[in-house]
């Protein structure tokens, strides 16, 4: 087995007179490489490599040099880098939620009764007299005949639904995929399908034990 990966890197030349010339040019980066670079880039020097740090930074700036090394040419006109809009939102939620009713009202206090995030990139998102609708599990899925959300509106409503999905402690091994998760039973997959519902906001009601299930 060789012990080295071949790059054929082709390079673009355009002419004045946009005659197109290709030339090509062999690369042979052995494994010893390779390795040296992944432990480099593993390492604490590079802090993590997390996207709006100073790790970023240091990361994509040794990558550049490296290609550059190697007699790579930029991909993006004169630039090794491309702009992809990203944002991050740090949320300060609010330490209470106010759940009311005909019968009364109370209120949940946060991280100790409630957890609460939003993916929107706006200053402020509030959710006020959205009625609370259970919706089972939360899922839609046609190839097992399920739909909690048939039959509402739930424009301005917020889902209240089951974490995991049915198959979990049904003592049925074909429903869904009995006490296996799927991705139905995900978070994200929740709050998706909430999204697509028209729902104004989405509340899971935590229990461990599926959920511990589902992370294994």
């Amino acid at each position: 087995m060789k012990n080295y990966l071949k790059f054929l890197v082709i390079v673009l030349f355009i002419g004045c007179e946009n005659d197109k010339k290709e030339t090509a040019s062999l690369v042979e980066v052995n494994q010893t490489t390779l390795g040296n670079h992944m432990e480099r880039l593993a390492s604490d020097e590079f802090l993590g490599r997390k996207p709006f740090t100073e790790g970023e930074v240091k990361t994509v700036n040794y990558l550049k040099d490296e290609f550059e090394k190697l007699g790579l040419l930029p991909g993006n006109g004169d630039s090794y880098f491309q702009d992809v809009p990203m944002v991050e939102i740090t949320g300060t939620p609010s330490e209470n939620m106010l759940i009311s009713g005909k019968t009364g009202s109370f209120n949940l206090e946060y991280l100790k009764d409630f957890v609460a995030t939003t993916n929107k990139a706006v200053k402020e998102v509030s959710l006020e007299n959205s009625e609370l609708v259970f919706a089972g599990y939360g899922i839609v899925a046609p190839e097992y005949e399920w739909n909690d959300y048939e039959g509402i509106d739930w424009k301005g409503k917020t889902a209240v639904v089951l974490i995991n999905d049915p198959g979990f402690k049904s003592g049925d091994s074909t429903l869904f995929k009995g006490n296996e998760m799927t991705y139905y039973g995900r978070w994200t997959y929740k709050y998706e399908e909430a999204a697509r519902q028209g729902a104004a906001g989405l509340i899971i009601i935590h229990d461990t034990e599926p959920l511990m299930v589902g992370m294994l």
